[in-house]
């Protein structure tokens, strides 16, 4: 979001009943990467947009990890600077094709190890992760973006909007519960599926 002055802004989120402030979570993603701060200078049009990736164990809920905010909603024709920070250690199977980066400005992410929950040095840039090392992914097939995300990792691309309009996103790493790990947070909204908002 942006305020007046065209600021990117953060805002705070919740996570089951809790609030994990914005100035706990996002502030340590904008120092990260430089941008700290209530608020974050950037060039007109462009905005930053922060997610994280909760586990079962830091929510309560045994076998469900969380996109936070899993909503979330971007200005159209923009440039979009993300981060989406992964708490999850572990790997799931993916999908032949899933592991690969696509829709991303260059066609690349950068992988930036986290060490005790913060990004540490500047990271690689990839196209592409073994599809043994991937935990996540966050994939909206109707825009054709596609991001593979890393056990413990901050992960760091650039994306553009077009026109305004609502676009479902799904996880399609098998990192749920029930057959095949495809059932629980997989097929709940909310959870490891939701909606990117552009207006």
């Amino acid at each position: 979001m942006h305020d007046a002055g065209g600021r990117a802004t953060r805002r705070g989120i919740l996570v089951g009943g809790s609030a994990l402030a914005a100035t706990a979570l996002l502030t340590a993603c904008g120092a990260a990467t430089g941008h700290t701060g209530a608020d974050t200078a950037a060039p007109a049009g462009d905005v930053w947009l922060y997610l994280a990736i909760l586990t079962g164990k830091m929510l309560g809920k045994k076998g469900y990890p969380q996109v936070v905010p899993a909503d979330f909603t971007v200005p159209a024709n923009a440039t979009i600077h993300c981060e989406i920070r992964c708490f999850d250690d572990g790997a799931a199977s993916v999908p032949s094709g899933y592991e690969k980066v696509k829709g991303t400005v260059g066609g690349t992410v950068t992988l930036v190890p986290l060490v005790q929950e913060v990004p540490s040095g500047k990271g690689h840039t990839v196209q592409a992760l073994d599809p043994k090392k991937v935990a996540h992914t966050i994939t909206m097939t109707d825009i054709g973006l596609n991001i593979p995300i890393p056990p413990l990792t901050a992960v760091r691309f650039t994306f553009k909007t077009g026109a305004a309009g609502t676009h479902p996103w799904q996880c399609m790493a098998a990192c749920g519960t029930g057959t095949g790990g495809w059932g629980g947070p997989m097929s709940t909204d909310g959870w490891m599926k939701g909606t990117m908002t552009i207006q």
